[in-house]
């Protein structure tokens, strides 16, 4: 199940186009509110989909992540921002929102552009197929050298908070990492509980891509307990870093470079 573990979640992993394999998910917040933070790249220049998510988070709501295996789109100046503002733009249509919450995380080649045409059709099938079942097929889609999808959930005291992540050792590849809960959190707590789960469990963010994205869609019932919640992320970031650090591809085999 992983980020459709949690209430008010559904996702989907896709391939774009004529694409065999999926390398295109969504995860998507149905639930009453829409609280979001995250921790970007550190990265002098980052990639184009950080540029545009920090802008994203910023205001501090989210309806849906979308992640690209396929082309990380880093290193491709203004034209490369200009493609994630139209995935922004086409996605927001297909839910019929604002493309002002919509996040990207992108991985995969450096220095190339993506396909506008092959990526909307990958989103739009990805929106049709997004459920609750479908936490499994998104984490599979956002493996570039990963060798095994990545997934993670706790539950504990009537919340849940759950994960998928792709990601190496720094020196090989990005990190992408989507976290969720149904505690109803607001910008705040998600800011801070993201910042100290991420800064305890994986290596500093370098590369060009990496981030760690954190949704809380509020559907779970009653006020939450965010120290409740602080110990269920910990764990689920915890058990995703182990996860990563057991499945490090070689050199040969990468794909995303910091």
């Amino acid at each position: 199940m992983s980020v459709t573990a949690p209430r008010g979640f559904r996702a989907a992993g896709v391939g774009r186009g004529e694409h065999p394999d999926r390398d295109v998910a969504i995860v998507v917040n149905d639930g009453p509110a829409r609280a979001a933070g995250a921790v970007f790249t550190t990265h002098p220049d980052p990639a184009a989909p950080v540029l545009w998510s920090r802008q994203v988070v910023s205001g501090g709501r989210v309806r849906a992540a979308v992640l690209d295996s396929a082309c990380a789109n880093a290193g491709t100046g203004p034209l490369g921002f200009q493609d994630v503002h139209a995935t922004a733009e086409h996605t927001a249509a297909l839910l019929e929102d604002s493309a002002a919450e919509i996040v990207l995380c992108s991985a995969g080649p450096l220095g190339v552009r993506p396909s506008r045409e092959a990526l909307d059709d990958g989103l739009a099938r990805a929106v049709a197929e997004a459920g609750r079942g479908g936490g499994l097929s998104a984490a599979d889609a956002i493996r570039t050298d990963d060798t095994v999808a990545k997934i993670a959930f706790r539950r504990g005291g009537g919340i849940t908070v759950g994960g998928m992540a792709k990601g190496s050792d720094p020196s090989l590849g990005s990190l992408l990492c989507v976290l969720t809960t149904d505690a109803a959190l607001d910008v705040r707590q998600c800011r801070d509980l993201v910042e100290e789960a991420a800064a305890k469990s994986f290596p500093p963010p370098t590369g060009t891509n990496d981030t760690v994205l954190f949704m809380a869609s509020g559907a779970a019932p009653g006020p939450p307990d965010e120290d409740g919640v602080r110990a269920l992320l910990n764990l689920v970031c915890e058990e995703l870093a182990a996860q990563i650090e057991a499945d490090p591809p070689t050199k040969e085999d990468r794909q995303d470079t910091p």
